[in-house]
């Protein structure tokens, strides 16, 4: 009697995908708008239900993409330092259960709370497998680098970006950093409202003109260059990460959360066609779309604002042709082909 063996297609690669946890042990509330509620504490538990997803599933995952805001800026409006570090201490002793990197990008809302500076030095890095990171400063940026990339398989590249870099958040303690003056510059041009976190007077898609979104200096766009190119000269598929979107639509509401100078950023992607996908954070709606040049933009849902109950995280694994995304909760599903096969 002859047995018949099915030979059942594994993953090559399986990652985690979390974004806009915003920790903090405080009441719900809502955004600044008051219109969209917020689950401070339960933010926290669907956390650790990722995790333990994560560690469960039939193919468990090799890393987590955490793409930014880990941690609320409440925690500083209400309780200082203090209980901002609590609160970071809480989220990073959760993702700890899983005993496996995790690709920090930073996010307005951990700057609310710390400079740049400390999170230099901060658990976030400390978390993150030698070898992720370079963030040595370069002569033309005194700051340690925020961006860096990693391959964790030969056909699969991921860049993550500084979408902070130039910006009016993470430098207080150093006023005076070129690309702190540098942003300072850009928003006395292009926002004339008194809190720069309005946007009333700007139209169309120059709303993205306001403190909350940030910008990336030449340095990290010639940086951004060289990793694209190096990456098509190896055929290596690359997925980008960024806490601020590079594509949205314009809406209807008065946020809108866009990179300032995203059209650079683009322009350098679209002269290489190893770029997959792009995978931001901060839009807690979440946004999809696949630009002209066959990019997948995939904007993540916020777990702040998921209800209780509910969830919000994903599941990525690549595949021989393709990546597919399996939302949970508020996320949905997505395919998006390889331009280089994976064998």
């Amino acid at each position: 009697m002859s047995s018949i063996f099915i030979k059942v297609e594994q993953p090559l690669v399986s990652f985690g995908i979390i974004t806009d946890v915003q920790y903090a042990d405080l009441p719900d509330g809502t955004d600044h708008t008051k219109t969209k509620p917020r689950y401070y504490r339960n933010s926290l538990s669907l956390l650790k239900n990722a995790i333990n997803e994560w560690k469960s599933t039939l193919y468990p995952v090799s890393f987590v993409i955490q793409l930014g805001d880990l941690i609320d800026g409440r925690n500083q409006e209400f309780g200082g330092t203090p209980q901002s570090l609590m609160a970071l201490r809480s989220a990073l002793h959760a993702l700890d259960a899983l005993h496996l990197p995790v690709c920090h990008v930073f996010g307005n809302h951990d700057l609310y709370n710390f400079t740049r500076s400390f999170f230099a030095a901060s658990p976030l890095v400390d978390m993150t497998t030698t070898g992720f990171l370079n963030r040595t400063a370069s002569p033309s940026s005194p700051s340690p680098r925020m961006y860096y990339t990693f391959l964790f398989h030969q056909k699969l590249r991921i860049v993550a970006l500084d979408s902070y870099e130039v910006g009016l958040l993470g430098y207080s303690d150093k006023p005076d950093e070129p690309n702190h003056q540098r942003a300072l510059t850009w928003m006395s041009k292009k926002n004339p409202n008194v809190d720069r976190n309005h946007s009333t007077g700007l139209e169309g898609l120059e709303r993205r003109w306001v403190a909350y979104n940030g910008g990336v200096s030449d340095t990290q766009i010639n940086w951004l260059d060289h990793t694209l190119a190096a990456a098509r000269d190896k055929k290596e598929n690359v997925i980008v990460l960024t806490h601020v979107s590079l594509q949205n639509e314009v809406k209807d509401d008065s946020s809108l959360c866009l990179l300032w100078n995203y059209e650079e950023v683009l322009q350098v992607i679209h002269q290489y066609p190893c770029v997959i996908a792009v995978l931001a954070g901060h839009d807690h709606d979440g946004h999809y779309c696949v630009d002209d040049h066959g990019v997948h933009h995939i904007t993540f849902p916020g777990v702040i604002e998921t209800r209780p109950g509910s969830d919000c995280y994903a599941t990525a694994r690549m595949w021989k042709d393709k990546l597919t995304i399996a939302g949970a909760g508020r996320v949905q599903n997505f395919v998006v082909p390889l331009r280089y096969p994976a064998v």
